[in-house]
C-alpha cells in the first residue's frame, strides 16, 4: 500500500517537474514574432550566430555587439530596433527623428554603433566582407527615404537580397576568420574594465 502511494507521488512529481520546465523554457526562449520573422530570413544563409558579444574595439577599448551572423559571403552585423512611427534619418545625421501621435522624439543615429562593430571586426580579420544592418521591428516607416542598410520588418527580406546575392567565400576561409573573432571575445566581467 505505500509502495503504491509511493510510486503515485513519484509520477505526479515527475509530470509537475516537466510542466514546470516547459513553462520556464517558453517563458524563458520564446522569441518575439519579429525575431522569428528575421531567423526566418536569414535561415537559409545562416552559418553561425554569436549574440551580445565582447570584443576588443581595435583602438584599446571593447565594444558589445548584439548579433553577429556567418554567412556564406561574410560576416553580418545585425541590430534590432522596435521603435514604431514615421522616422527619418540618414547615414551621416547624428541623431534621427520618430514622429508618433503628432509629438516628436530623437535617437542616436544606430548606423553609428554598427560602424565602430564593422571596425572593430575588421581589426581582427582585415580580409572578411563585414555588412551592417538596422530593422526596425515595431510598426514604422521611412517616409522619407531610408539609408541601404536599414529596413523595417516588411521590407527586411528582400533589402537583405542584395547581401545573399554577394560572391560566398571558401568555407576553409570563413570559418577559419570566424574562429579568429570566437577566440577574441570576452566573456567574463573583468573584461569590462579597460586594460
Amino acid at each position: 500500500m505505500l509502495e503504491e502511494f509511493s510510486v503515485e507521488v513519484a509520477v505526479g512529481l515527475s509530470i509537475v517537474a516537466v510542466i514546470v520546465i516547459y513553462l520556464l523554457y517558453r517563458l524563458f526562449f520564446r522569441r518575439s514574432p519579429s525575431q522569428l520573422q528575421i531567423e526566418q530570413v536569414l535561415k537559409p544563409y545562416k552559418q553561425d550566430e554569436l549574440n551580445n558579444v565582447i570584443l576588443p574595439d581595435g583602438v584599446g577599448g571593447i565594444l558589445e555587439i548584439e548579433k553577429l551572423f556567418l554567412l556564406e559571403q561574410g560576416i553580418l552585423i545585425l541590430r534590432d530596433y522596435p521603435i514604431s512611427g514615421h522616422l527619418f534619418g540618414a547615414e551621416q545625421i547624428e541623431q534621427w527623428t520618430q514622429i508618433v501621435d503628432g509629438r516628436s522624439y530623437k535617437f542616436i543615429n544606430p548606423l553609428h554603433h554598427l560602424e565602430n562593430a564593422r571596425q572593430a571586426i575588421r581589426s581582427l580579420i582585415p580580409k572578411m566582407p563585414v555588412f551592417c544592418h538596422v530593422v526596425f521591428t515595431a510598426d514604422s516607416n521611412f517616409p522619407k527615404g531610408k539609408p541601404a542598410s536599414v529596413s523595417v520588418l516588411t521590407s527586411f527580406e528582400q533589402d537583405m537580397q542584395r547581401l545573399f546575392n554577394s560572391p560566398k567565400l571558401p568555407a576553409e576561409s570563413r570559418e577559419k576568420m570566424w574562429n579568429v573573432i570566437k577566440q577574441n571575445i570576452r566573456n567574463d566581467a573583468q573584461s569590462l574594465i579597460r586594460e
